[in-house]
């Protein structure tokens, strides 16, 4: 069930998509809280307008926002943020000369009673 939405920064150069979103799901599946790999559904988005502070040319960021249903207590959340951040951090497939990069996880919690999904196959 995860969903991952990476946002990152246009001034961040060649990024490796596919190999982050890769990097990240198994990151996430190793932590043992996810029963299948396929219950992952990540994407990506590069953010061509955005704001740093007082718009400071030499900043970045990527941002990994994973929403988890309900029913994780603290030290699984814990551990789910610590592994994607573990990842985000050892990720390199990119070029970002003289910026300094943020690199941030956010972890939201949807209710399981309000989530819905549905499979089909054609």
């Amino acid at each position: 069930m995860p969903q991952m939405i990476v946002e990152y920064s246009d001034n961040i150069r060649n990024l490796q998509k596919q190999q982050l979103l890769l990097d990240l799901n198994q990151a996430l599946f190793a932590t043992g809280l996810v029963d299948y790999p396929k219950n992952i559904k990540s994407r990506i988005r590069e953010n061509h307008d955005f704001l740093i502070g007082f718009g400071e040319d030499a900043q970045a960021y990527i941002h990994v926002h994973i929403y988890i249903l309900t029913g994780r207590n603290a030290a699984e959340k814990k551990q789910i943020a610590d592994a994607l951040s573990d990842a985000l951090t050892a990720f390199k497939a990119y070029q970002a000369k003289d910026v300094e990069i943020q690199l941030c996880v956010e972890l939201t919690e949807m209710p399981l009673q309000d989530y819905r999904k549905v499979s089909i196959r054609f």
